[in-house]
């Protein structure tokens, strides 16, 4: 089997050897990475296990006396899905980056530096395995097909591949045609947003420290419960100068985040093939498994 060259492409060939092989999803990270390698490689991953150390999500070591790896993450985590994404994330970096260091530690600390370029580029390209794996385009594009997209129909596409509400957002919004945002905020202030190709064209973003905006905390603190998969419509001006849109909102209690789910019907689907193709999980780099991927 020709070894891929790529992230994405090492996710898609084992996305597809668990589907041909007839497993359910979510895909078992976990002995995916003990069967596959050991079967492939000299130095395989040898151990998955919990590591107990504060601050880190997960992490890749190599053991120098027996000469394999150990993929490690912290069981402490009660979010659905962090875990999982968390172990193909540390596959990513085995499958794509062990030629370069023995060591990869990734936790909320790397959020920090988010903007950076030291890990930038191997947070992403472990982010962009770990989607391709957990997610696969066809098969999500299955689960979705005819529906009106709703934050309960995306909590229910999240619990099939066990992957956040957060990640899973994000992968719709590289696939869908429609112009949509998602905005991830703390404290009235927006933490990041990433939108859809189609809102990109339209520059639907709002950047870090923008605050959010009024009405969307008004009908935060008089919501009678923390998600709402009804969308309500807003005017021109508060998710962007001159487009309507519509809103639903999730509150992650662990997090203290609010996550919005903001789309603009107005904007019809069209096709630019010159358009500079972009990637819905650089948004993450250096976020890997940070505090965002709490829904």
């Amino acid at each position: 089997m020709t070894e891929p060259t790529t992230p994405a492409g090492w996710g898609i060939q084992l996305s597809k050897l668990w589907i041909a092989s007839g497993q359910p999803f979510p895909v078992d990270v976990k002995l995916l990475a003990l069967e596959v390698t050991k079967q492939r490689f000299e130095d395989p991953v040898g151990l998955v296990v919990p590591h107990g150390v504060s601050g880190i999500d997960g992490m890749l070591s190599k053991r120098a006396k027996k000469g394999d790896w150990c993929i490690s993450y912290d069981e402490s985590v009660t979010v659905p899905g962090r875990i999982n994404f968390t172990l193909a994330h540390e596959l990513g970096h085995y499958f794509c980056h062990r030629q370069r260091q023995a060591e990869f530690r990734c936790g909320q600390g790397a959020m920090l530096d988010y903007y950076g370029d030291a890990s930038r580029k191997l947070e992403k390209e472990a982010n962009v395995f770990a989607s391709y794996l957990l997610m696969p385009a066809t098969d999500f594009r299955q689960q979705i097909d005819g529906q009106t997209i709703s934050l309960e129909l995306l909590g229910a596409v999240a619990d099939r591949y066990e992957t956040s509400f957060t990640a899973t957002a994000l992968k719709w919004l590289e696939i869908t045609p429609e112009a949509a945002m998602l905005v991830v905020a703390r404290d009235e202030f927006i933490c990041w947003s990433y939108p859809s190709r189609q809102a990109s064209s339209k520059r639907a973003y709002l950047p870090p420290g923008t605050e959010v905006p009024a009405t969307a905390i008004e009908r935060l603190q008089t919501a009678t419960n923390h998600s709402g998969n009804n969308w309500c419509s807003v005017p021109p001006g508060v998710w962007h100068p001159s487009l309507e849109a519509e809103e639903a909102v999730i509150v992650s209690d662990q997090f203290e985040l609010t996550i919005f789910l903001v789309r603009f019907p107005s904007v019809r689907e069209v096709v630019h093939e010159e358009e500079t193709e972009h990637d819905s999980f650089d948004v993450l780099a250096g976020l890997a498994q940070g505090f965002d991927w709490g829904r």
